[in-house]
């Protein structure tokens, strides 16, 4: 028999395209092994097939840690608190193909650390999901991404913490505390009949609205409460003796301990005015202070003549539109004698906007600094040519007023024989000019002081 080559080689082509045209393991098998898939770093990600426990099984292992969850949701309940998670991940992360599911901690402890001991549920569905945690105290909860190789997330920022609710055989003997029941809650019909005593009511708690219409009878009221009646023609005292208030007729009087006035509000003085007065004795002398509708007003009891107290008042001086007010402290005189007054205006004349403070006082002292929005003074230097009028100019005033005078001194040893003339010009509210003349090139001092008018 002839051997054809040719045809040989003919059918071992069609064969090979046969196989090639197959799946590339549809004929393979994994006979008592495994097949390993490495990353591009050559690491192990996966074993499939027969595992070093004798299992068979696909097993991912080393992957990289899943986003973290959102942060979680909680609420108190019966017995415990729930938890829950939106199946949404921090920072829009997108859910990954090896997700596992979402472990939820509790902890009674603030800012715990998520361990095997704190996992109390897992989430199994990426849709989210809320599980109920049994507690008896207050917890704190964090969620934990797990992936199919057992590698976690960082935890979530703790939520809490949260109170369980009680259950009716938690609840002790004086637990229910007045915080926990709701305003409004306890209802008449929840009240035992005759269970509110005297001694349950607190003081001032009853008042007139909480009272029958002429329930109380007879004629004396013992530390009680007298509301919506008019008591006419009488006196009214806190105490029979010692430190009291005691309201009559026509005043009423504040007392001291040896019955001493102390104050007291009364309708009509000695001087026709309503007023209220406080009393103080010193060194045997008994001074009062009073307050009315526009003074305050203080004095030597005794005195006849209201110009002889010392006073602040308030008064318009016209009593119409655009009318300046005054308000004015005085200090009182003795017969003869001018008092010291210190008025202050709104204005200087109605409709006018100038307001002004006059004093008038024989004499005033200022034991400090006195200044002036209208007044300043300084040092100016000038370096002048011999001979040559030299000029400096000061600015920044900024003095009150329309007008400026200026008035100046050289600092100088040598009046005349060497410094000539000191002179002013272009005076205004904000800068002046001054000249300096002298026979040397000697830098010069010049004290000023300029008044705004």
């Amino acid at each position: 028999m002839t051997y054809d080559i040719g045809r040989t080689l003919a059918d071992l082509e069609r064969r090979l395209k046969a196989v090639e045209a197959q799946s590339r393991l549809k004929s393979a098998s994994l006979d008592d092994t495994a097949l390993v898939v490495r990353d591009s770093t050559g690491s192990l990600r996966g074993i499939v097939g027969q595992q070093g426990d004798g299992t068979t099984a696909v097993t991912i292992v080393n992957g990289a840690p899943p986003p973290t969850p959102a942060t979680p949701t909680a609420a108190p309940e019966l017995g415990g608190i729930s938890a829950g998670w939106d199946g949404l991940f921090a920072d829009d992360a997108v859910i990954p193909l090896d997700w596992a599911r979402v472990e939820v901690h509790a902890s009674p402890t603030d800012g715990f650390t998520p361990d095997a001991g704190s996992l109390v549920a897992t989430i199994e569905t990426a849709q989210g999901g809320i599980v109920y945690i049994p507690a008896t105290t207050p917890q704190y909860v964090r969620l934990v991404a797990r992936s199919t190789s057992g590698t976690a997330s960082p935890a979530t920022a703790q939520v809490g913490p949260y109170t369980p609710k009680p259950v009716a055989g938690e609840i002790g003997i004086g637990e229910i505390t007045e915080t926990l029941i709701a305003d409004g809650a306890v209802t008449t019909p929840k009240v035992f009949a005759n269970a509110v005593t005297t001694a349950k009511l607190a003081a001032g708690s009853v008042d007139a609205t909480s009272l029958k219409a002429d329930a109380i009878t007879g004629k004396v009221i013992t530390g009680g409460n007298i509301n919506g009646s008019t008591i006419t023609g009488a006196t009214i005292q806190t105490a029979t003796s010692g430190a009291r208030i005691v309201v009559d007729t026509n005043h009423l009087s504040v007392l001291s301990s040896s019955s001493t006035l102390l104050a007291e509000i009364a309708p009509t003085d000695s001087y026709g005015r309503s007023k209220f007065v406080t009393y103080k004795a010193v060194s045997g002398t008994e001074f009062y202070s009073a307050l009315n509708a526009a003074a305050l007003t203080f004095g030597i009891t005794g005195a006849t003549d209201p110009s002889q107290e010392g006073r602040v008042s308030f008064s318009d001086l016209g009593g119409g539109a655009g009318i300046p007010y005054e308000l004015s402290f005085s200090s009182g005189n003795k017969a003869g004698v001018a008092p010291s007054l210190v008025s202050m205006y709104s204005a200087s004349a109605a409709a006018a906007e100038d307001s002004q403070i006059v004093l008038n006082a024989d004499k005033a002292s200022a034991l400090g600094i006195l200044e002036a929005g209208n007044i300043k003074s300084g040092t100016v230097t000038v370096s002048p040519t011999p001979d040559v009028p030299t000029s400096v100019t000061v600015t920044g005033l900024g003095l009150s007023g329309t007008t400026a005078r200026v008035f100046l001194t050289a600092v100088t040893t040598d009046p005349y024989t060497r410094v000539r003339g000191v002179s002013v010009s272009g005076v205004t509210t904000s800068q002046f000019t001054v000249w300096l003349t002298r026979t040397t090139s000697t830098a010069t001092n010049i004290y000023w002081i300029a008044i705004g008018t």
